[in-house]
């Protein structure tokens, strides 16, 4: 994992990690020598820090090389093209197999470069497949969540809390979201709603001033910035919104669901298969500023409706505990490198060849 940031990307990277140590593998973690994960990835067990210029950088898997030695290895999982492009230069030591996180598909144009693939949803199965991915070295494996202890019901408050959590780019469409806030202001409906993130930058200033055009203040939208304690702050709200116009299996989505909280979500593709309409949440069209301020609007104004989606979004949540899905992630990559039977038996196509 060779992404820098403290995103989903390379949170879903040191999850990664430790699913599999959980599933009894030794793991190895190469990460960028400046991430701003590193003491989570230590935490997860061995971890070999790298510096590299950028996915182009033939001396970085020189560095990497060395740092590895005579050490053998039955997969190279990587995850994002960065950490890609690094392994195919190693890919004579063990199969490639990617961990398809991002929502560019830049995976597309590298398919010659990995033996199999990891996707989280079966859109992305589609997406591959629909490319002429042989569909035998595709094994769908959810992220993973920890689920902690029982979060219990939020206190019951004059004015529910609305919240967010992911950066401030494009894709997470935190805007839509801020117009649809504008729209309950309108209609006189109560609510607050804090957005934890930064922008690229690591700045919140751009969507401050968004919020300040829209007539909104800083208690109707905060922008406190990251928080190291997302599950925390998650349980601290009374519904979740995730308005996004591109995403391909949102932790922080799975750690709402944790949290036991209520979800308002766009309808991106794949991200169907997360919940269920009407049980423990509700979809929106992505970019519909008023059908999300709709939706939004009827939980406002409904806490036994708000709890009972909760209370069902915590039993949903199992299904992604990180030791469920850390079993699957391991059968997936044996399946896929050759080391043990694939579904129907025998030894996938790739991994023989």
């Amino acid at each position: 994992m060779m992404g820098k940031g403290q995103g989903g990307l390379e949170r879903a990277g040191a999850d990664c990690h430790e699913a599999l140590s959980l599933a009894g593998c030794e793991v190895v973690s190469v990460i960028h020598a400046a991430s701003q994960l590193t003491d989570v990835y230590q935490r997860a067990g061995e971890t070999i820090a790298l510096c590299s210029l950028g996915a182009w950088d033939a001396l970085a898997a020189y560095r990497l090389r060395r740092k590895l030695g005579n050490r053998t290895f039955d997969a190279l999982v990587v995850h994002g093209n960065r950490a890609l492009y690094l392994a195919k230069r190693l890919r004579q030591k063990a199969p490639v197999i990617a961990v398809c996180h991002t929502t560019n598909y830049n995976i597309l144009k590298a398919l010659d470069l990995i033996d199999g693939a990891i996707v989280l949803t079966g859109h992305y199965f589609d997406v591959l497949t629909g490319a002429g991915f042989p569909p035998e070295q595709i094994r769908t494996v959810p992220n993973s969540i920890r689920l902690g202890d029982e979060p219990g019901d939020p206190p019951d408050r004059a004015v529910p809390v609305i919240g967010g959590l992911g950066r401030l780019v494009p894709n997470k469409g935190f805007d839509v979201l801020l117009k649809a806030l504008a729209i309950l202001k309108a209609r006189s409906i109560p609510y607050r709603c804090v957005i934890h993130g930064v922008d690229e930058a690591g700045s919140v200033a751009a969507f401050e001033i968004m919020r300040d055009q829209l007539g909104l203040g800083a208690e109707e939208a905060a922008f406190p910035g990251w928080t190291d304690q997302p599950q925390a702050f998650l349980r601290s709200i009374d519904i979740f919104c995730l308005p996004s116009r591109r995403e391909v299996q949102s932790l922080a989505l799975l750690e709402a669901l944790a949290a036991g909280r209520p979800i308002v979500c766009a309808r991106v593709p794949g991200l169907e298969q997360v919940f269920t309409v009407g049980v423990e949440g509700q979809f929106v069209d992505i970019e519909d500023e008023t059908g999300l301020a709709d939706a939004l609007g009827v939980l406002l104004q409904d806490r036994d409706r708000r709890l009972a989606m909760g209370r069902a979004a915590r039993r949903r949540a199992r299904d992604f505990d990180i030791s469920a899905v850390g079993a699957r992630l391991r059968t997936a990559l044996e399946d896929l490198a050759g080391a043990g039977p694939s579904e129907n038996g025998a030894p996938s196509q790739h991994a023989r060849s």
